[in-house]
């Protein structure tokens, strides 16, 4: 348990790196044979699409944010197209979570966020000139694809409360592992117990985000659409 608690973080991030490699299991060999029937998606994400106009949004916004005078080989672009098209199939995956669960993000929410971005603003308010040339020189998005973005980031955001919410520490428990830890010596408990509570809690909850990341790499199934992968240059 201590060694958990102490690497929880790393446990997490590795746990999300395995989901993610066990989806794209053999998706090189996707891209480098045959040929798929002509589609304007470049993958289906348990049926969902993505669409190559999203992607190509993404690619171009990868690629402007590079350092200044850098310059990718071909290796380096196909990488950098393999890096958006997994971050595009893990928010469809966790699109799909959230409408599982009934979450919804209204029209109002997504305005009320995106007009909070600095980037859009003028002299402290929201400017829509400052937006539209924000998307067309900086994020290099259409207005419905990148509030749709947004909505799909506070989508997760209260899917990842709902799960949190459901987890909990008693005060026995709480008692209980600590006097684990401490070798039966409950002296410093009480002094400790909010501070070692909320710690617990939180081991708890990555824990559970662990479990279910990895119940979703085991039913997620993913179709990339070769012919239009291997046109992305």
């Amino acid at each position: 348990m201590r060694f958990l608690r102490k690497y929880q973080y790393h446990i997490f991030l590795f746990t999300v790196g395995v989901f993610l490699v066990g989806m794209f299991a053999g998706f090189g060999s996707y891209f480098l044979g045959g040929k798929g029937s002509p589609t304007d998606s470049v993958v289906d994400v348990a049926g969902d699409p993505v669409p190559l106009h999203v992607f190509y949004s993404r690619y171009d916004r990868a690629l402007a944010q590079l350092k200044p005078g850098t310059t990718l080989d071909e290796a380096g672009r196909r990488e950098k197209r393999d890096e958006v098209i997994r971050d595009l199939v893990q928010e469809t995956v966790f699109r799909q979570q959230a409408r599982h669960f009934g979450i919804i993000v209204p029209d109002q929410q997504v305005a009320m966020s995106i007009a909070q971005y600095p980037a859009f603003q003028e002299k402290g308010a929201f400017s829509p000139q400052a937006y539209m040339r924000a998307l067309q020189y900086q994020l290099r998005a259409t207005p419905h694809d990148f509030e749709e973005e947004q909505r799909d980031a506070i989508a997760f955001y209260k899917l990842r409360w709902l799960i949190q919410s459901c987890i909990k520490v008693t005060d026995k428990e709480a008692e209980m592992q600590y006097g684990f830890e401490h070798g039966g010596k409950l002296a410093g408990f009480q002094k400790d117990r909010t501070a070692y509570t909320d710690k617990l809690w939180q081991s708890k909850v990555l824990w559970s985000l662990n479990q279910w990341f990895s119940q979703l790499s085991q039913h997620t199934t993913i179709k990339p659409h070769t012919d239009v992968i291997e046109g992305i240059k």
